[in-house]
């Protein structure tokens, strides 16, 4: 049927033949050996992706280009990033791309990009999943400024995939179970800082909450948010209550 092979979901054993391709030949171009790619297309179709067209293949090589981007790794030139991935092939090919990298026991770089941060965080999640026993991550860059069109913090994902793993699905202000679950099958709930980045507060474990949508509302909104603040931290053992700051570090008043 017509449009058939597009609605057909790709299987795990079809993406990483894919993973394994374009990582085969991204080594083999760092080591100064030739490579060419249409052969390696040939191969792959012939072996592993029987039932998909050269067009799929390629469509499928520039996603992984997209994903491998937003992790912070080179991509293989000639596979621009095509980012329309898709939240369930996005979770797919990151535990794929990171152990075909070896990087399964490396941190995610933080960033203030709020796509890549996003698949970082995913990446970070899945690790952490894997190693129960992994610390809260503690890192000095995150929680700066960079100028852009507008000016963002630098997040850093590994606190952010630590955080909501530890919340284990419920509100940790509420205790309410997250709202939904999220396209990639992972329960919604969202990160703050209990002392804000913008008051000097650092991006690290001991100052972020995994939270239901309403009470970062309230956080951020509500006539008691303070009185909820304070509350939050009795309640959350590795909470600091950090003082704030202005922007030269100076104690304000908060």
């Amino acid at each position: 049927m017509p449009g058939e092979e597009t609605v057909r979901e790709w299987t795990d054993a079809e993406l990483m033949a894919c993973v394994v391709a374009y990582r085969e030949m991204q080594v083999a171009k760092v080591a100064g050996e030739p490579v060419n790619k249409t052969a390696k297309r040939n191969q792959v179709l012939a072996t592993a992706l029987t039932s998909r067209s050269a067009g799929s293949y390629e469509f499928r090589m520039s996603n992984i280009s997209a994903v491998v981007d937003e992790l912070g790794l080179p991509i293989l030139s000639g596979y621009q990033p095509r980012r329309n991935v898709g939240a369930k092939v996005t979770a797919k090919l990151l535990p794929m791309i990171n152990s075909v990298w070896q990087r399964q026991q490396s941190s995610e770089t933080p960033t203030a990009d709020p796509e890549a941060l996003q698949t970082r965080v995913r990446s970070a999640r899945s690790k952490i999943k894997a190693n129960a026993a992994m610390p809260p991550p503690v890192n000095p860059v995150s929680g700066s400024k960079i100028e852009a069109t507008t000016r963002r913090f630098v997040r850093d994902p590994n606190v952010i995939a630590w955080v909501l793993v530890t919340a284990a699905g419920r509100c940790e202000a509420c205790d309410d179970p997250a709202p939904f679950v999220r396209e990639d099958g992972e329960p919604y709930l969202e990160v703050h800082h209990v002392r804000p980045l913008g008051e000097g507060g650092p991006d690290s474990a001991d100052n972020a909450v995994g939270i239901c949508p309403t009470c970062h509302r309230r956080f951020h909104h509500g006539a008691d948010r303070e009185r909820y603040r304070r509350e939050t931290i009795k309640r959350v053992n590795r909470l600091r209550n950090y003082p704030a700051t202005n922007s030269s570090g100076v104690l304000s008043s908060k």
